[in-house]
């Protein structure tokens, strides 16, 4: 009997080990399961934190600008409409910092009956020298009223002589930019295609358009006063792939040895800025431009037809000069007169269609707080009255603005 009791002892001491043993593997298994989900949350959540701190690293920016206009009669004839509605320009700008000094940038433009890719570039700074950064891409050309923002622009539009001269704004190239910390200069050298109207982007001639600005910044807070200054430079050509023939400036009718020439198109200049505090803030900002710009020409054909439509250069000149008043915190006050004159070597009769312009602009803008604001804006441009043109064309522009930016 006591043998037998010593037996069932025994057995109950191994069911109860074993159990034991079983809820201490059941409990081992669960623990890993759980570890496992925790592990497989943690990389989740690592990965969701390299996805927010990369965009983190994307700034978005734009803006939208609504607009109504009424014409003179001369555009209504042209146009079919004396007025209209309609979106000047909806843009929006992707900034993405990928490291210290490394940033990428896109742009497009969805504004009506048009979807365009404004910018695309990166801009690297240059190791070891903080000042200097290297751009690449599709970008604004290196000029002032260029590249104050369509957004900022204190008039609906920039000058006659700027759109002539710099068609779309912008070019496709590489710009070097040194923007000095301890002195107070901007220079800007930009190699490009020199030929970028807005749609086309690759070259269509091997030489290279160099364009160079430098503006020096001189400021006397004790008088309330700060002027920008410089120089400006375009060096470039157009190549005359088919048509042998050049009219000059001044009427004259030249023949280059051969096609496949480069005709030149350089200019030359300078900008200044004077802005004061004095009674609420004013400024003046004025710039002049003056050289040979070229077209060339795509007429083939006979001698005589190509004589009758041959390349062309044009020796012109253009400046505008601002006016910006404020008028207490929200309102603006601004006058614009801008001249440009696409054939300073000839005038009345003997210009034919190179006939100057000079156009007045006032403004008036009402900044409804930091992201709205209301411009009414009216555009009178004069133009020179010779045989082919006998009168001065009716085409004033009446805007009214709303933008929105974000």
């Amino acid at each position: 009997m006591k043998k037998l009791f010593t037996i069932l002892f025994l057995i109950v001491i191994s069911l109860k080990g074993y159990s034991q043993t079983q809820s201490l593997d059941s409990l081992k298994e669960v623990i890993e399961k759980h570890d496992g989900k925790l592990n497989a949350l943690d990389d989740r959540v690592l990965v969701n934190e390299a996805d927010l701190s990369k965009l983190n690293k994307i700034k978005i920016s734009g803006y939208v600008q609504a607009q109504w206009e009424k014409y003179g009669a001369d555009l209504e004839k042209t146009n079919g409409y004396d007025n209209t509605f309609f979106i000047r320009r909806a843009r929006i700008k992707f900034t993405y910092e990928a490291t210290d000094g490394i940033k990428f940038v896109l742009q497009p433009d969805f504004s009506t009956g048009n979807l365009a890719l404004k910018d695309a570039y990166v801009v690297a700074n240059i190791p070891k020298l903080k000042a200097w950064t290297l751009w690449m891409g599709q970008m604004n050309r290196p000029d002032y009223e260029v590249e104050y923002s369509s957004s900022s622009r204190e008039v609906v539009e920039r000058s006659r002589y700027t759109t002539t001269i710099y068609p779309g704004e912008r070019e496709v190239g590489a710009k070097l930019e040194y923007n000095g910390i301890k002195v107070p200069l901007l220079f800007q050298l930009m190699v490009m295609n020199g030929n970028f109207t807005g749609t086309q982007q690759k070259d269509v001639d091997s030489r290279k358009d160099v364009m160079a600005r430098a503006v020096y910044s001189l400021k006397m807070p004790n008088l309330g006063l700060g002027i920008d200054l410089g120089p400006d430079l375009y060096y470039g050509g157009n190549i005359a792939k088919v048509n042998k023939y050049v009219k000059n400036s001044d009427g004259t009718l030249d023949s280059l040895n051969n096609v496949w020439r480069y005709l030149n198109k350089n200019w030359m200049g300078g900008e200044i800025r004077i802005y004061s505090d004095i009674l609420g803030g004013t400024s003046l900002k004025a710039e002049y431009m003056t050289g040979i710009n070229s077209v060339a020409s795509a007429t083939t054909g006979t001698m005589a037809q190509q004589i009758a439509s041959p390349n062309l250069y044009n020796n012109f000149t253009g400046y505008y000069v601002y006016l910006v008043k404020n008028v207490g915190p929200k309102n603006q006050a601004i006058a614009r007169y801008d001249y440009y004159d696409p054939n300073n070597k000839l005038s009345g009769d003997a210009a034919g269609k190179s006939i100057y312009y000079k156009t007045w602009t006032f403004a008036w803008q009402y900044y409804l707080n930091d992201w709205i604001r209301l411009s009414i804006n009216y555009i009178m441009p004069k133009n020179e009255i010779n045989a082919t043109n006998p009168v001065d064309i009716k085409d004033n522009v009446l805007t009214v603005r709303l933008q929105a930016k974000f």
